[in-house]
């Protein structure tokens, strides 16, 4: 129950109570949760629910009633074709009724009550007064009931025997819950934000466009989270679904006014003169229906025009159009907005209705306009973008520019990680329009059908494009570019350097744009000098152009070059951070230290696979996702997401090593620690590889010290150097420097090293440098507090928790009931996690019997009995301190 209808109760208010609100908002659900309620409780309980047709058959809900009341009197049943009760009083119905007492009559849908019925039920509950017989009825809003129910509502109320109770709209944490209890999952910020707005806050909408979600691709669940790929995406309801019932019984014109204003709702005032011009109706008559309509609840009119007041009605409504009908409505809705009659703020309406008009609008002006707005949305909404490419393709009648408009499409469908969708538009640009296209591209297409070639985890097909096969028997084979490209795929990086430092004498022309992109690519990964074709002579006469699309997708390339070499991102090197797509963006929140944004980044990427086409960037997503799962306590999930990314078969393995690595040494197995980085090297030795080698050293490093091998420790630290001398990165230098100071115990370096961190604008790694400075050289304990307060405002409980013994070793305060709940929320989410006490002691620091005495606290404090009713408590988010 919601709203002033939750503390409803039939043991004590008047004896009516009148439950309203609109459809959908769960007044039928309240009054069959109100009978089964009164059921459990042994009360007599009566439910009646009325259907439009029952307004015309006098004595029709009187007779109900009586005849739900049997045995009674033959005389006093009514109901259809039995004709009216004889002489029906409301003295002789509240005497039936008091003949059961504690009786509670339930009534659904009241407002179509017939009127004899209505009249003798609102007289009998004057007779009712001071006895325990309650009618409960639930009345939609709005709606047209009987003058007689609306004004004896009134005077009843008025007189104190009566109230009125409206079913409010689910709260935001409602909606949560009835979201979570549909899927089995926590819904993303994606999905339950559009489910909001469409549902309004009532059930029966939210139910409707989580199903209309549910059969449609975008709707993805990945750990237990569920996600909205593409909010442009709308729920598949169908026509005939609940939500559109009150529209079936009307006219024929009645429901085609009603469809078109699912559509046309957006242009605000001029709506009913332009659903006049699509139905073909006059205006008057367009108003009379809308009046219909108001009536039933499916329209609203209010200052800024009319609208139907609930989204996924809307949605169910358009359901209905037919193809003709649809490209009649949106012809209007185009046209009104290119004359200046209408006017509307949601910059997709017009490219969505001139794509659904097609080829009833003039393509002259069609085809840029959806140009434009599609490469606008690229970067920001990829599937529109290729909703809105595909009809310019359709509409256009140049063959090079449907080609360009078919190569963009691709592009923005791999953006949206739709790779299945566009493989036969790859192989049409490749096969049919081959021989069209300029070099750039031609180019461009095939690092399309190499992204979705892997997209599809389709690794013989990569490992043909790397050999130099033909995309298709008697076809070109790949650009060198190209092969290039699918060598970096297989992490054959040494190969790809070779591959494209031969290019200069080559005598194919690579396009300069991808070229010199991949050339800075590999050169950050290897280490080596990036070639450049910026001499080269133009590749053909367009090969200097660049649309919107193509400079935005080339800063895109450059920005994540950039965080994939680990580099600081310059302001202007690419969009706004918020424009970038999910990948590049989740790097870059993980390393300027959001990791909230980084997590829910990295996870809605795995969700929509839209790192998967893009290779280089997979290794690290997935890296960033476990570094911070890890810190925050769940070193299991994290070693989940790093086999996901192994099983790939990601390149830049060595990468994911690396945290493999680091989770190892958290769970106590410093020799397998040591063993997985150690292998990592050299695996990124025989690649060619120079990227994150850096940080590996930096990991056997403290490993040796660990264990006391200083003469390993220093050659490590001497080989980090040499790696950042030739990455060159702030990054690289500081975990070098780190790493020599760990060597050499020097705390004279301490300043130079902090320096450095503080410089590097990355709040965990300076947490982690301030700790290991203190904890390899004693120097400037006082670090110890801000590296504390950085690891809480990460939220990595578990790297504070490591964090505290040191402290109390150097005598630092630190507040215990903090520590206490803090503490007993980590060991209970490591315990979800599966981990064993020895496990857990080696991720906390402390003892096994240390660990077994905070358990038995733990379980005593919390009442469950067993490790297995702690982690599920955990697990469904029922566990929580205090």
């Amino acid at each position: 129950m919601t709203g002033d209808a939750a503390a409803l109760s039939a043991d004590a208010g008047p004896p009516l109570t009148v439950l309203t609100g609109p459809a959908g908002i769960g007044r039928s659900h309240l009054v069959r949760t109100l009978r089964q309620s009164m059921a459990g409780a042994r009360r007599p309980v009566l439910e009646v629910r009325l259907a439009p047709p029952d307004r015309a058959e006098p004595w029709y809900l009187a007779g109900r009633v009586l005849a739900g009341l049997a045995p009674v009197p033959s005389r006093l049943v009514a109901g259809r074709d039995h004709g009216g009760p004889a002489e029906l009083s409301a003295a002789r119905f509240a005497r039936v009724l008091r003949h059961r007492p504690g009786l509670v009559v339930l009534v659904d849908d009241v407002q179509w009550a017939d009127v004899p019925s209505a009249e003798v039920l609102l007289a009998a509950v004057h007779e009712l007064a001071g006895s325990q017989t309650r009618f409960i009825v639930a009345l939609r809003t709005p709606a047209d009931p009987a003058p007689v129910l609306a004004d004896g509502f009134a005077r009843l109320r008025t007189a104190g025997l009566a109230q009125i109770l409206p079913v409010r709209p689910l709260t935001a944490g409602d909606a949560g819950a009835l979201i979570h209890e549909q899927l089995q999952a926590v819904p993303h910020e994606s999905l339950s934000a559009p489910l909001r707005r469409l549902s309004r806050g009532l059930p029966g909408a939210l139910l409707a466009a989580i199903e209309g979600y549910r059969r449609t691709a975008a709707l993805h669940i990945v750990d237990r989270r569920a996600y909205l790929l593409d909010p442009s995406t709308a729920p598949r309801i169908p026509a005939d679904h609940d939500l559109t019932a009150r529209v079936r019984h009307l006219e024929p014109a009645t429901r085609a006014v009603a469809r078109a204003l699912a559509v046309l709702e957006p242009l605000g005032p001029t709506v009913p003169a332009l659903i006049g011009d699509a139905v073909g109706v006059p205006s008057e008559e367009v108003h009379a229906r809308l009046g219909t309509l108001r009536r039933e609840g499916v329209a609203r009119r209010d200052p800024g025009g009319w609208r139907v007041p609930v989204p996924a009605m809307a949605v169910a409504l358009r359901a209905g159009l037919g193809p003709y009908e649809r490209a009649r409505v949106a012809q209007v809705a185009v046209e009104a907005l290119w004359t200046g009659r209408a006017r509307s703020a949601d910059p997709g309406f017009l490219p969505d209705q001139v794509a659904a008009a097609g080829g009833l609008v003039k393509a002259t002006v069609a085809v840029p306009l959806l140009r434009s707005r599609a490469a606008a949305a690229a970067v920001r909404s990829p599937a529109a973008a290729a909703r809105w490419w595909g009809a310019a393709e359709l509409l256009s009648g140049d063959p090079a520019d449907r080609a360009e408009a078919l190569i963009s499409r691709i592009d923005a469908g791999l953006r949206a990680g739709r790779y299945g969708a566009v493989r036969a538009d790859v192989r049409r640009v490749l096969g049919e329009h081959t021989a069209g296209l300029s070099v750039a591209a031609r180019q461009e297409a095939e690092l399309m059908a190499l992204a979705g070639v892997r997209g599809e985890r389709d690794m013989d097909a990569v490992r043909s494009v790397a050999a130099g096969e033909p995309w298709a028997p008697g076809g070109p084979s790949p650009t060198p570019v190209t092969r290039a490209a699918a060598l970096t795929v297989l992490n054959r990086w040494a190969e790809a350097a070779g591959l494209l430092g031969r290019l200069r004498s080559h005598s194919y022309p690579p396009d300069g744009g991808a070229a010199d992109t991949l050339g800075l690519l590999v050169a950050a990964v290897t280490g080596r000098t990036a070639p450049s074709f910026h001499d080269r002579p133009p590749a053909g006469a367009d090969a200097g152009a660049r649309s919107a699309r193509r400079s935005a997708a080339a800063a895109i390339a450059r920005c994540g070059v950039t965080l994939i070499a680990d580099d600081r991102l310059e302001p202007g090197s690419a969009t706004a951070v918020s424009e970038l797509p999910a990948p590049e963006r989740c790097l870059l929140d993980w390393r300027s230290g959001r990791w909230d944004a980084a997590l829910d980044g990295a996870l809605f990427a795995m969700a929509a696979d839209l790192a998967v086409g893009r290779p280089p960037l997979q290794a690290l997503v997935h890296r960033a996702a476990a570094e911070i799962t890890a810190a925050r306590g769940r070193p299991a999930r994290a070693r989940t997401v790093l086999d996901t990314a192994r099983a790939d078969e990601a390149p830049l393995r060595h990468v994911i090593d690396g945290a493999v690595a680091e989770i190892e040494w958290i769970l106590g197995d410093a020799a397998g620690a040591a063993r997985t980085a150690e292998n990592a090297l050299a695996d990124a030795a025989r690649h060619g590889l120079l990227l994150g080698t850096d940080e590996l050293w930096l990991t056997v490093v403290e490993l040796a010290m660990e264990r006391g091998d200083d003469e390993a420790a220093r050659t490590a630290a001497a080989s980090a150097t040499a790696a950042a001398a030739v990455l060159g990165t702030e990054a690289s230098e500081l975990r070098a420097a780190v790493a020599r100071l760990i060597s050499a115990r020097d705390a004279a370096a301490a300043g130079e090293v902090v320096a450095l961190a503080r410089r590097a604008g990355r709040p965990y790694e300076l947490a982690r440098t301030l700790e290991r400075v203190v904890r390899w050289t004693g120097r400037s304990p006082e670090l110890l507090a801000e590296a504390y307060d950085l690891l809480g405002r990460l939220g990595a409980l578990l790297h504070r928790s490591r964090l505290r013994p040191l402290m109390r070793e150097h005598a630092l305060g630190l507040r215990r009931s903090q520590t206490l709940a803090e503490g007993e929320q980590l060991l209970a989410v490591l315990v979800a996690e599966g981990l064993s006490n020895r496990e857990l002691a080696a991720a906390t620091q402390s003892s096994e019997k240390s660990v077994e005495g905070r358990l038995t606290r733990l379980f005593t404090r919390t009442g469950y009995r067993s490790r297995v009713e702690l982690a599920a408590a955990v697990l469904v988010g029922d566990y929580g301190p205090g």
